[in-house]
């Protein structure tokens, strides 16, 4: 709701006040200001003039099955044109000095008796030039304004002026914008760090990289860039930085990688990438939890277990894996967990613990300690099979305790077991470049010490090589922090400058004025604090309750777009409604779960409603079984997560609130990364749309809800219990969202829906 002053408020409860409006047309460098209204005014030694013969009305709306927001308009302003009205004749001649076109334009409501410093803004936007004029009247069309959000982002491009070695096919190409965590997976368990270095692989993403310099002349490396010069990412990490190709993300030698979240900036260099490859079952084995092995999840294992006198031996396969370029080695990766029993010795003396490769020779130790190791395998295999990159063979995982010393049981706890490849990629970048080494002269005849003179340089040619990446290199790290607009203007969010920016709703505002370069004084912050504040925000009621924090967003942005076209997709994809509040700030406001609406803005009379039209919405519009498609790839540039489906018996079915069909909903949200997110999100499409809602049109005769806008909730008191809408009753804690209000000097038509009650 807009807010209205005590004084102004308290005055239009009284529905015989004399409320008006009264209009500032801006003109020139909107400097200056045309005043009118429906009759002469003088507030605060301004002249209003009286011309305005019809307001028209000031209109906006929402659609709530896409909850997005249609334009403000006002449509009908109709001013007299009658001459000797102003000085110089008629209105219509103001335009030869006083363009008034695509100028800004204030409307404002104020009463009889009411101070000018408590009369409100309730709308703000331009001036088209769609206007009409005869020789009475002239009629203008007015709408908000957008343009300082209809900016281009990315903002930044890669430019060949200061980009000078940049790929001729990234020359104009946006630097992307990267918002979340696509880091390390965090559902699967603890990622070990060590000797196998799991952490390579198992990332939630893969956010891109744009390449600005293919070859940097100081540096001997490509560099790549992750986000806009000035941006400060919260991490990245050397270890985790990949290039695409063949359907695989393989990471780099993260010798040959440098990384600064603070400026943003990647570089890499070298001809060594790896892949990693997730190991077969062997039949043989294959019983109990043995696939808690090859499950891509370090929570689960497998515990393998001998007693005195035998052997405890489990297998894998490896599969057919395709050729990514010139084999270098093949490891076998392990993550053990707890050993039992007597404590294992690096000598083998009381049990033997093994590796074998089928076919090959001779056994690899393990030392079964806990943790990860990694184990070469390269000499098992033939030049022919490393040229084929045939390496299709089944190995074993033994403990033997047949030849041991003493009585004893033991244990080993197997995490995971995979497998990694070295190589050089059949495409490669070489550039040959040369630095000057320093010599010693006689040194090379003599043992002498010598002095700075016999001092010499030699110029040694080197190479350079690195994979054929012509556009983009990929990281997983972790995107923008808050800036110190989170912490100003006395807000308590819970969150803090520095902090990672997870949660869509500050990723919106962040948008808004880290890219578009709007203020406080243009955003309704509040309004962005009470939906995702982490103690008690309402985006935690959007998700079915989940906790705000728990709410976790993460997408990069890699394509030009308008900027209120990004943040009103993350808004809708994320249950929330954008739009331009009429005090001329945006505002945010949440749809909530059914079940969450417990309070309402406003309550109405039942005598207060005038032309009351019930109704019903459209079977068409209800979707009673959804997916999302979730966790976008940009290498490969599909949506790869696909959640389950859901659906709502009841509304399939024959009863009176089915539809008696099967409606689906496909949903696609590039900006969730993780299951259990799109999972939820999916579930709250299916609460908000799996049934017919009630609606209600009607009139108001009061000014005293111009405060009213879109989003907004009302309740309805004293209603008939015999004014049904198709059968169904209206309760005085049914809950109805503003969907459409038109307003006038002196009253409001609103439609609204039906939003606090699931049917079923």
């Amino acid at each position: 709701m807009l807010s209205f002053s005590t004084n102004l408020a308290n005055e239009l409860r009284d529905r015989h006040s004399s409320a008006y409006w009264y209009i500032k047309l801006y003109y020139g460098d909107e400097s200056s200001f045309t005043g009118l209204s429906d009759q002469d005014r003088l507030l605060s030694a301004v002249k209003y003039r009286g011309l305005v013969l019809d307001w028209g009305g000031l209109i906006h709306s929402v659609d709530l099955p896409s909850f997005t927001a249609s334009t403000l308009a006002m449509n009908g302003l109709r001013i007299s044109n009658a001459d000797d009205k102003i000085a110089g004749g008629r209105f219509s001649d103001l335009f030869n000095t006083q363009n008034y076109v695509n100028r800004k334009f204030t409307l404002h409501m104020g009463a009889v008796g009411v101070a000018v410093g408590d009369h409100v803004q309730i709308a703000q936007g331009i001036i088209t030039d769609q206007m009409t004029q005869d020789y009475d009247s002239i009629t203008l069309s007015l709408t908000e304004d957008l343009s300082s959000v209809q900016v281009e982002v990315p903002t930044s491009r890669v430019d060949a002026a200061t980009y000078t070695n940049a790929p001729e096919n990234n020359i104009g190409k946006p630097i992307p914008m990267a918002w979340g965590d696509c880091g390390l997976q965090t559902n699967i368990g603890t990622i070990p760090t060590g000797g196998a270095e799991f952490d390579r692989y198992f990332v939630k993403g893969y956010f891109p990289a744009i390449i600005t310099d293919r070859w940097s002349d100081t540096g001997a490396y490509i560099e790549a860039r992750p986000d806009q010069t000035g941006a400060t990412l919260n991490s990245l990490n050397i270890k985790r930085v990949y290039y695409y190709g063949d359907d695989k993300y393989s990471p780099c030698e993260d010798s040959n990688v440098t990384a600064s979240a603070a400026t943003p900036l990647v570089t890499f260099k070298g001809a060594t990438w790896r892949s990693y490859f997730t190991l077969s079952a062997w039949d043989t084995f294959d019983a109990g939890d043995y696939a808690n092995m090859i499950d891509n999840d370090f929570s689960t294992s497998f515990t393998l277990a001998v007693d005195v006198t035998n052997t405890a031996v489990t297998g894998f396969r490896i599969p057919k894996i395709p050729k990514l370029g010139e084999f270098t080695s093949i490891k076998v990766m392990f993550d053990f967990g707890a050993f039992g029993g007597t404590a294992p010795t690096t000598s083998g003396v009381a049990y033997t613990y093994a590796f074998q490769v089928q076919g090959a020779s001779s056994d690899y130790q393990i030392t079964w300690n806990g943790g990860d190791q990694s184990i070469d395998i390269t000499a098992d295999y033939s030049t022919a099979n490393k040229d084929a990159w045939d390496f299709e063979q089944d190995f074993n995982v033994v403990i033997d305790d047949t030849g041991g010393i003493g009585a004893q049981d033991s244990t080993v706890v197997i995490n995971q077991v995979g497998l990694e490849v070295e190589f050089t990629p059949s495409q490669n970048f070489v550039k040959s470049y040369f630095t000057e080494k320093v010599f010693n002269q006689r040194r090379l005849i003599s043992d002498d010490v010598n002095s700075d003179r016999d001092r010499g340089t030699i110029r040694v040619a080197t190479q350079l090589i690195t994979p054929e990446v012509s556009d983009y290199i990929y990281y997983s790290g972790k995107g923008r922090e808050f800036g110190a607009w989170v912490d100003a203007d006395s807000r308590d969010n819970g969150y803090d400058s520095g902090d990672l920016i997870e949660n869509p709703v500050y990723m919106i505002e962040d948008i808004l004025r880290t890219e578009l370069s709007l203020g406080s004084s243009d955003i309704d912050y509040a309004s962005f604090d009470t939906v995702g504040n982490t103690t008690d925000g309402t985006l935690g009621d959007v998700f079915t309750g989940t906790a705000v924090t728990n709410i976790l967003y993460a997408f990069s942005q890699m394509v030009f777009m308008s900027g209120w076209t990004l943040c009103r997709e993350l808004a809708a994809g994320c249950g929330c409604l954008l739009f331009l509040s009429g005090d001329g700030k945006i505002k945010i406001t949440p749809r909530l779960l059914d079940y969450d609406y417990t309070t309402s803005d406003v309550t109405l009379g039942y005598d207060d409603l005038k032309n009351i039209k019930p109704g019903i919405t459209p079977i068409a519009s209800v979707r009673n079984q959804v997916t999302v498609n979730y966790n976008y790839d940009y290498g490969e540039d599909v949506l790869k997560g696909i959640t389950s489906v859901v659906s709502d018996a009841t509304s399939k079915g024959s009863g009176a609130n089915g539809i008696n069909a099967t409606q689906e909903l496909i949903y696609d949200n590039r900006f969730i990364i993780d299951s259990n997110t799109a999972t939820i999100f999916s579930e709250m499409l299916l609460y908000w749309l799996a049934y017919r809602k009630k609606i209600l049109s009607f009139g108001l005769s009061s000014a005293e809800y111009n405060d009213l806008e879109i989003g907004d909730t009302i309740k309805f008191s004293d209603w008939p219990s015999t004014f049904k809408i198709y059968g169904n009753t209206i309760t005085a804690t049914d809950i109805y969202m503003v969907t459409k209000i038109q307003k006038y000097p002196n009253g409001c038509s609103i439609s609204c829906q039906e939003v606090s009650e699931v049917t079923d």
